[in-house]
């Protein structure tokens, strides 16, 4: 595990910034399915007191992303091919709703910002910067559900895109699959921007019925 960025901004109080560096590694893979978060060892790692880190495992706890077992410690949490795919179908429901909502609720002002992302994720892939892709398109994803104004949902959607991380990266290592993405949300904003709910949430789930979809077939060639 890489060593967490120094200096430590103190603009959140330590736990949630401890809870974000951890929260991101797990998420990208760097801390694994089934390793075991020793409490101790991260607070001399991350230079802090054993209490923000015991408070943000905790966090993570209740996320469903670390669990406590017995004679093993907190572990991150092996999902089997079941969760995952419930959790993609939460999501998808749950994104419907917020992007039918952005059609109604989004400002000019959000949409320029949208397009923003999609023009810089065009940018990236066609540079071949997949990083810089992918990490544009998590900003776009974002930022059309903050459009929607629906609070509570959004911090739904972000709790279940946390335990998806992972595996969206990996659904969008195959390039005919990034470029597919891109001409899809591009479909989704112009709809957005056209006021056009229905056609919004039949994009929308069928965008993220595509994802569900790679996931299984990867699933099966794993």
């Amino acid at each position: 595990m890489t060593d967490v960025p120094a200096p430590i901004e103190a603009l959140k109080p330590i736990r949630e910034l401890v809870y974000d560096y951890l929260r991101d590694a797990i998420g990208s893979g760097e801390i694994t399915a089934g390793e075991r978060l020793n409490e101790s060892e991260l607070a001399v790692k991350l230079n802090v007191s054993r209490t923000p880190v015991r408070e943000a495992v905790r966090m993570l706890e209740s996320d469903g992303l670390v669990q406590a077992v017995p004679r093993r410690g907190v572990i991150v949490h092996e999902f089997d091919i079941s969760e995952i795919i419930e959790i993609y179908m939460i999501r998808q429901a749950l994104e419907v709703l917020a992007i039918r909502s952005a059609a109604d609720r989004a400002t000019p002002y959000d949409t320029a910002r949208i397009r923003g992302y999609l023009n810089e994720s065009e940018a990236c892939l066609a540079a071949e910067n997949y990083e810089g892709y992918f990490e544009a398109t998590e900003l776009f994803t974002n930022a059309i559900i903050e459009a929607g104004k629906m609070p509570r949902v959004t911090q739904l959607i972000s709790t279940y895109r946390e335990h998806l991380k992972y595996y969206r990266k990996i659904t969008l290592s195959d390039a005919g699959r990034r470029s597919k993405v891109l001409g899809q949300h591009f479909a989704i904003l112009d709809a957005v921007e056209a006021r056009d709910t229905e056609l919004v949430g039949k994009l929308v789930f069928d965008h993220l019925e595509g994802a569900m979809n790679v996931f299984r077939r990867i699933h099966k060639k794993g």
